[in-house]
């Protein structure tokens, strides 16, 4: 069986509120085989410490950050060292079924 790799790209800016269940459905999907880049653009909330201790128990979730600027830009570098074979947007305040 071949299993293709999907890579969740996911800019967040000030997402504390929603980030944990952002990332919790992405973990309750039955493909396991993903890579979760998530870009912190230049949050002044805890967001990037929230992602930091989550990442640490799961490899499969990545922590960029960088300046703010934009959602665009946000995911443009996340494009820039995704590995999968498929690109999944997923915004920090919404979940996957």
């Amino acid at each position: 069986m071949n299993v293709m790799k999907v890579s969740i790209i996911t800019p967040s800016y000030n997402s504390a509120l929603y980030i944990k269940n952002t990332i919790a459905s992405v973990q309750a999907q039955t493909l396991r085989d993903w890579e979760m880049i998530i870009v912190d653009d230049g949050s002044i909330d805890n967001s990037a410490d929230i992602i930091r201790d989550i990442a640490i128990n799961d490899s499969r979730i990545k922590l960029v950050q960088k300046e703010n600027g934009g959602s665009a830009s946000a995911r443009k570098l996340a494009l820039s060292i995704a590995e999968g074979e498929y690109i999944q947007f997923l915004d920090a305040d919404d979940q996957l079924d």
